[in-house]
């Protein structure tokens, strides 16, 4: 079943994208590869695999110091997919952060097509 993200009103798809975010901050935190993964398009796992993610998470060490109380700010929508943009924190690094979340409606239902934390 195909979501038609462009019908969704933004506090639906913050309830729905946020548990989802929780649990890549989460997962990313204890360097849980497999969980930080639930969810990802094909695509995005090709993209990045276990061992670009470890690494990752020594050389930005942002990605694993993110607080829990991050702030949805908006979703851009399109008919197929929407981006949540999510205000960041760190318990390392002064200042404010950008997330991203990439959803996209796939035959398979839904599924993560990007993650960003810049």
């Amino acid at each position: 079943m195909q979501v038609k993200f462009s019908r969704l009103q933004k506090e639906q798809l913050r309830s729905v994208a946020q548990p989802i975010w929780n649990n890549i901050i989460e997962a990313a935190r204890e360097h849980d590869y497999a969980r930080f993964s639930r969810g990802f398009s094909n695509a995005l796992l090709a993209k990045l695999s276990e061992e670009h993610f470890r690494q990752s998470c020594e050389d930005f060490p942002l990605l694993t110091t993110i607080e829990n109380d991050f702030e949805f700010i908006d979703s851009i929508h399109r008919e197929q997919a929407v981006t949540i943009l999510w205000r960041l924190t760190s318990t390392r690094y002064e200042g404010e952060f950008l997330g991203l979340l990439t959803l996209q409606s796939g035959e398979s239902g839904m599924e993560i097509t990007t993650v960003s934390v810049n």
